[in-house]
């Protein structure tokens, strides 16, 4: 069975504001630096990029030996 989810622009709105309105608070409170802040939430923050890898720039395959 395939279930559908619809976005709620408005509680999505809700739940940003609350994770900003948490990274405030451990922010004031010493929890974390800036720069530990901005490394979770940076754009590659849930992905180990220490098994990633290019494969291709484009359609140019990279890394390969030529036969």
């Amino acid at each position: 069975m395939v279930r559908i989810r619809r976005l709620d622009p408005e509680q999505r709105a809700r739940e940003k504001q609350a994770a900003r309105d948490e990274d405030a608070r451990r922010l004031a409170a010493g929890e974390i630096t800036v720069a530990e802040l901005a490394k979770e939430n940076g754009f590659f923050a849930g992905f180990d990029l220490s098994k990633a890898r290019i494969t291709a720039i484009g359609k140019r395959r990279i890394g390969q030996k030529k036969p």
